[in-house]
C-alpha cells in the first residue's frame, strides 16, 4: 500500500550504512598494509625463524652481498640471467603441474622436505614439536626430476665417499638420502646420495635430499652454512639473483589494488552477497515499491448478493448436480402436499399419481421424466452447467403449471 510504514527507520538505515562503510575502509587498509598473504608459518619458509625455517640462510646470503629475494608470484620471471631458483621443501599438497613448471628454470636448487612442525602457543613463530614426514613426500618430489630415485632415512653414521665441494655436512639423524639412478652424485656416501645433479642442455638442477643443511637449526652446526652457500654459488652465474619461491608454501602476493580483491575468488562471493543485502535493505526502507495494490470490492448486501455468494460457493465445491437432484425431489413432494396427495403414496406410486393429475390439468411437462433426469445426473456425476439449468427451469415450470395452471405459466414465460 502507498501509506505503508517502512520496516526500518531512516536513522537506523543511515547508521547501518555508515558502520558498513567504516568497516569496509578498515578492511581495505589492513589488507593493503600486509606484506604478503598466506599462512602464519612457523614451517619451512624464509618467513619462518623457527628451527625448521629458512630465514637464516636468507640472512646469510644478504650479508654476503648476494642478491636474494623472496618471491610470492612469477618466480621464473624474477630469476633472470645467471640467477638461481630455490625450491626449498615444497608442500605435499602442491600440485605437481605447478612444481614441474618451476623445475624448468635454467638453474634450480631443489631441497626435499623432511620435517613438519606444530606451532607453539606460547612463542609465536616457534614450533613446539617437530615430526618426520613420510618418505613418500620427498620421494614424490625427487621423482619429478629423476623418476628412478627414492628417498631413504639412515639412523647410523654415513661415510662420505664422494664430495666435490670438500665441505663436510652435519645433519640431524636420521640422515635423509637418495638412492637410485638419474642424478650424478655431488655429495654421496656408502648409504646414499645427499646432493645430486641433473644437467640437460642449458638446464641444471641440484637436489639436496636433507634440508637440515639449510634449515635454521642446521646452520648452527659446523660446515652447514658454508655448504649451503657453496651449493648456491655452484649454480649461480655472475651477478645472478637468488630467488626463494615462497608460493610453494602457500604464500601469495597481495593485490596491487585492494579493490581488486572484491572481484577475486573467493572474495567475489562476499561482494555479491553484500550487494544483495544492500539492495534488500534499501527495498525494506522504502514506503512502497511499484504501483499500489487495488482494494478488493466490498461484499454486496441484500438477498440478491447472498444468493449470488451461495451460488458461487456451490459452484466452487462442485455439488451442483446434487443440489439440482434434491431440488427436483423436494419440488415433487411440495406439489404433492399442496394437492393433498394420499399419505400412503410414496416413490413411484406418488410419481404416477402426480403424472395422472398433471395429465388431467393439461401440464406440458412430465414429472417422471424430470425425476429420471435428476437421478441420472446424480449417478453419472455430470457437470454440464447447461443441462443442470434446463432441468431446474423445467422443474420450476412444472410446479407452476401444477399449482397455478398452465395459462399462468406458459412455455414462453
Amino acid at each position: 500500500m502507498s501509506d505503508a510504514a517502512p520496516i526500518f527507520s531512516r536513522k537506523l538505515m543511515l547508521g547501518w550504512i555508515a558502520g558498513a562503510v567504516v568497516i569496509f575502509a578498515a578492511s581495505l587498509y589492513l589488507m593493503g598494509s600486509k606484506e604478503y598473504e598466506g599462512p602464519e608459518s612457523a614451517g619451512a619458509s624464509t618467513y619462518s625463524r623457527s628451527a625448521i625455517g629458512h630465514a637464516g640462510i636468507f640472512d646469510v646470503l644478504q650479508r654476503l652481498d648476494i642478491p636474494v629475494i623472496k618471491s610470492l608470484s612469477n618466480s621464473m620471471e624474477k630469476v633472470g640471467a645467471g640467477g638461481v631458483l630455490v625450491l626449498a621443501e615444497p608442500r605435499a599438497s602442491l600440485r605437481q603441474d605447478d612444481l614441474i613448471s618451476k623445475l624448468k628454470a635454467e638453474r634450480v636448487l631443489l631441497v626435499l622436505p623432511k620435517w613438519f612442525g606444530l606451532p607453539s602457543d606460547q612463542h609465536p613463530g616457534w614450533v613446539r614439536e617437530v615430526r618426520e614426514r613420510s618418505t613418500s613426500d620427498p620421494s614424490s618430489v625427487v621423482g619429478l626430476v629423476a623418476s628412478r630415485m627414492e628417498v631413504v632415512r639412515e639412523d647410523g653414521p654415513v661415510l662420505w665417499t664422494t664430495n666435490e665441494l670438500d665441505l663436510r655436512p652435519d645433519v640431524v639423524r636420521p640422515t635423509q638420502l637418495m638412492r637410485g639412478t638419474g642424478l650424478r652424485p655431488v655429495i654421496a656416501g656408502d648409504r646414499g646420495m645427499l646432493v645430486g645433479e641433473l644437467i640437460e642442455r642449458n638446464r641444471r638442477v641440484l637436489v639436496l635430499s636433507d634440508p637440515d643443511v639449510i634449515a635454521n637449526h642446521g646452520l648452527a652446526r659446523q660446515g652447514n652454512a658454508a655448504l649451503a652457500v657453496a651449493l648456491i654459488k655452484r649454480l649461480r652465474g655472475a651477478n645472478g639473483t637468488v630467488v626463494f619461491d615462497e608460493s610453494i608454501h602457500g604464500y601469495t602476493a597481495p593485490a596491487d589494488n585492494p579493490f581488486a580483491l572484491l572481484f577475486r575468488f573467493p572474495f567475489v562471493i562476499a561482494t555479491v552477497q553484500g550487494l544483495i543485502a544492500v539492495g534488500l535493505l534499501f527495498w525494506a526502507t522504502m514506503a512502497r515499491f511499484g504501483a499500489p495494490q487495488s482494494v478488493p470490492p466490498p461484499l454486496s448486501a441484500g438477498r440478491a448478493g447472498l444468493l449470488q455468494n451461495m451460488a458461487k460457493l456451490i459452484e466452487f465445491t462442485g455439488h451442483q448436480q446434487v443440489m439440482i437432484r434434491r431440488y427436483v425431489e423436494e419440488t415433487l413432494r411440495h406439489v404433492a402436499r399442496q394437492l393433498h396427495a394420499p399419505r400412503a403414496l410414496a416413490g413411484d406410486a406418488l410419481v404416477a399419481w402426480l403424472k395422472r393429475v398433471g395429465g388431467a390439468r393439461g401440464v406440458s411437462v412430465d414429472c417422471a421424466s424430470l425425476l429420471q433426469q435428476a437421478r441420472e445426473l446424480g449417478a453419472a456425476g455430470r457437470r454440464d452447467q447447461g443441462s443442470l439449468v434446463r432441468l431446474a427451469r423445467e422443474t420450476h415450470r412444472w410446479q407452476g403449471e401444477m399449482l397455478d395452471g398452465r395459462t399462468r405459466h406458459p412455455r414462453d414465460h
